[in-house]
């Protein structure tokens, strides 16, 4: 005789098989898709660089600190080390975001962060075009091979968002996703 339990524990170990499955599926896929799109964008990269370059002064890239997933993780998905479990006070685990720049440097210095306007004045010529075409968004690619997010699912949170949730605000319910 078979006693529900058994049922359960049973029905326990073939979910945790096909959810191992489909992440491994889903990593693989992630994967071969940006390590195909870095090798045919990476020489225009070098062309956008220099038009950066040449529309505006500073950097090429925009980096930003993000929220992602399991903070009580380390990077490996053993047990947490040192002070990566509790290195921010966010929902997730902190990751450095890459972006081609397409606004003027220090864009948020006296707005603070905002949201872009239609015709936002910070945007620049070269920046305009690459936020039409979404080449701003592809050296994302990079973070997707290293694991810190997917091509697939939601949008990784700043740090700045984040901090909304524990001041009361609606962000949570603004943010919420469904499974």
């Amino acid at each position: 005789m078979i006693l529900p339990s058994e049922l359960i524990a049973r029905h326990k170990r073939s979910e945790d098989r096909s959810e191992h499955r489909h992440s491994l599926l889903k990593r693989t896929l992630d994967v071969t898709c940006a390590s195909l799109g870095m090798m045919i964008l990476t020489p225009f990269f070098a062309i956008i660089g220099i038009l950066i370059k040449l529309d505006s002064p500073g950097p090429v890239f925009y980096v930003q600190e993000r929220i992602g997933l399991n903070r009580r993780r380390s990077r490996n998905g053993g047990p947490p080390t040192g002070s990566d479990r509790r290195r921010a006070d966010g929902f997730g685990r902190p990751f450095t975001i890459y972006k081609l720049r397409s606004m003027v440097v220090d864009a948020e210095r006296n707005t603070g962060p905002i949201w872009a306007a239609a015709k936002d004045p910070r945007v620049t010529r070269v920046g305009r075009f690459l936020r039409k075409t979404r080449l701003d968004e592809t050296p994302q690619l990079w973070n997707v091979l290293r694991g810190d997010m997917s091509l697939v699912g939601p949008r990784p949170d700043s740090t700045t968002s984040t901090t909304c949730a524990t001041d009361g605000s609606s962000w949570i319910s603004r943010s919420w996703r469904p499974p």
